[in-house]
């Protein structure tokens, strides 16, 4: 298999070399150079083309953010953030994902010498691979089918589509990974009060959530925050699990209220799986659930039962993903019930939620 050329970019030497380390041990990728700073990238990713850019944002001469917005106009490639994330770092770090970069990680995890250092590294691997092959503006993709297995393998299936009407909903929950902070934002900014409560799984830390829930509040009819573990679901009110736990829904007599705790343990936390799967037991028929971009399979299992319990399925279409991979199951199974352009997720959940 080739090898991704990679461009470490980090005014640190010691974090360069770190990082150079960690990614070609992986044996899947190459560091084809490094930079200290935005300018010296943008010139290296002109002269070199590497497959993907690792990029901080603080540094000299020209910060990551500025390079980043000449890299995506010139130059087109996919980057992953490998920055702080710090409250300051996170408002940065989504501001970078609104100019075009795939993906973010910690730098501090992945330098790290604590134990959970292997799992963030590994981490990053798995994202610079996703990265490589990723969708973004004003860029082919790199990477082809050759195989007819291949070819046929990447084929969504004819989903079992259902009419496009209103239904019973009683809830909407929503869950994204990889490009799913601007898509979410896209989502939220075309949806009108929907009169039920709206659960959001995005996999990011702990620093993020709070921030994030503010960002999508601003563009959005509907009022978004970090769950709290107890509160009542209420109408046209945002849940966005919290960095780090799971979030559930649980009914307690005539109520139904959100649960937030650090158990089960999953890979991704926040886990889609964990909240598709205890929305289904909850509401039954009357979910409606939205799988979105993001790399891994998480959330198919919990879609699984929502589909046995007679609840609504939207997958975000292949075309409009930055990486197809969570809703790439459920749309090539034909679980899915919708399968749509980002475009016109919020036209969707409207029609299906409120008949218009």
């Amino acid at each position: 298999m080739e090898k991704i050329k990679v461009l470490v970019v980090d005014d640190s030497l010691i974090s360069r070399k770190y990082l150079t380390r960690i990614l070609e041990e992986s044996g899947k990728i190459e560091v084809i150079d490094t930079a200290k700073d935005g300018q010296e990238a943008i010139e290296k990713v002109k002269a070199l083309n590497p497959d993907v850019v690792t990029l901080d944002i603080e540094m000299p001469r020209l910060n990551g953010l500025e390079a980043l917005k000449i890299i995506m106009k010139e130059h087109p490639t996919p980057v992953v953030m490998v920055s702080s994330l710090t409250k300051d770092g996170a408002k940065e770090t989504l501001e970078a994902l609104r100019l075009g970069a795939v993906d973010y990680i910690s730098k501090q995890d992945v330098l790290s010498f604590k134990t959970t250092a292997k799992e963030a590294r590994q981490l990053l691997i798995d994202k610079i691979v996703a990265a490589k092959d990723s969708r973004i503006k004003g860029r082919a993709l790199r990477g082809k089918v050759t195989t007819a297995k291949a070819q046929e393998e990447a084929k969504p299936a004819p989903t079992q589509k259902r009419k496009l009407e209103k239904m019973n909903i009683k809830v909407v929950a929503i869950a994204a990974s990889t490009g799913g902070p601007v898509a979410l934002e896209k989502v939220f900014s075309g949806l009108p009060l929907l009169g039920v409560p709206v659960m959001i799984v995005q996999h990011m830390p702990k620093t993020f959530t709070g921030v994030f829930a503010n960002s999508l509040s601003k563009v959005s009819k509907i009022k978004v925050k970090e769950a709290e573990d107890g509160e009542e679901l209420k109408i046209n009110q945002g849940y966005l699990a919290p960095g780090g736990m799971q979030m559930t829904a649980q009914k307690s007599g005539s109520r139904y209220l959100v649960k937030v705790s650090d158990k089960p343990k999953t890979i991704y936390t926040p886990n889609a799986d964990v909240m598709f799967s205890s929305v289904a037991e909850t509401f039954g028929d009357k979910a409606l659930c939205v799988i979105m971009t993001g790399m891994g399979d998480d959330g198919f299992k919990g879609l699984q039962l929502v589909k046995q319990k007679g609840g609504v399925i939207i997958a975000q279409d292949k075309d409009s993903c930055v990486v197809w991979g969570m809703p790439r199951k459920p749309t090539q199974t034909g679980l899915a019930d919708f399968v749509v352009p980002l475009d016109e997720i919020a036209s969707t959940i409207s029609k299906i939620v409120l008949g218009r």
